[in-house]
């Protein structure tokens, strides 16, 4: 039985480090980015990712793509 992926949301997640707490541990804050075309290219998204990092004012920690997507079987 073959399983068919369809994809219907993309998000772009821009982790940001906006300090330490009492312990030295870093805290993290996530900038999201919603309804990302589920088509977009990684390289692309990368390089928009990259111009919005370029505008935070905390360092970047960690740049992720999320992908929702329906799973269907075909019979």
């Amino acid at each position: 039985m073959a399983v068919v992926s369809t994809p219907l949301n993309s998000s772009l997640r821009i982790i940001v480090e906006t300090g330490k707490d009492d312990d030295n541990k870093p805290i993290y804050r996530t900038r999201s980015y919603n309804n990302i075309k589920t088509n977009a290219e990684d390289e692309d998204l990368m390089s928009v990712a990259n111009q919005l990092a370029d505008i935070q004012i905390h360092p970047v920690h960690a740049i992720r793509r999320t992908i929702e997507s329906e799973l269907t079987e075909v019979v």
